[in-house]
């Protein structure tokens, strides 16, 4: 019968054993730190590039909403103005017929 010594297992020895063992925590612990610096780089981008880009995209459409309503309440004003415009002009129209007719009177 064959007699395996306590420090193989599954056929290697202790030394295969430790360098399995430290490989294995070696990359364990690299893609770790890894993924941390990864982590930290994907919260730089968002903290540095986009929060700013947000703020000034909200900041862009909240000017654009007031232009909006300052466009709408010119174009409000223009049409109230131009109704008084025609208004005006009719009375003037008005005024100009009675005055001719008076003159016409007043020759007579």
């Amino acid at each position: 019968m064959h007699w395996a010594a306590i420090h193989y297992v599954w056929g290697y020895s202790l030394e295969d054993l430790v360098a399995i063992g430290t490989i294995i925590g070696f990359v364990i612990i690299s893609v770790r730190w890894l993924n941390g610096k990864a982590k930290k780089a994907a919260k730089n981008i968002k903290d540095d590039m986009l929060d700013p880009i947000r703020r000034e995209l909200k900041l862009l459409n909240k000017n654009m909403e007031k232009s909006n309503e300052q466009y709408e309440e010119a174009t409000r004003r223009l049409e109230k103005g131009d109704r008084k415009f025609i208004h005006h002009d009719e009375q003037l129209k008005d005024h100009e017929r009675r005055i001719t007719n008076l003159e016409e009177e007043h020759r007579k």
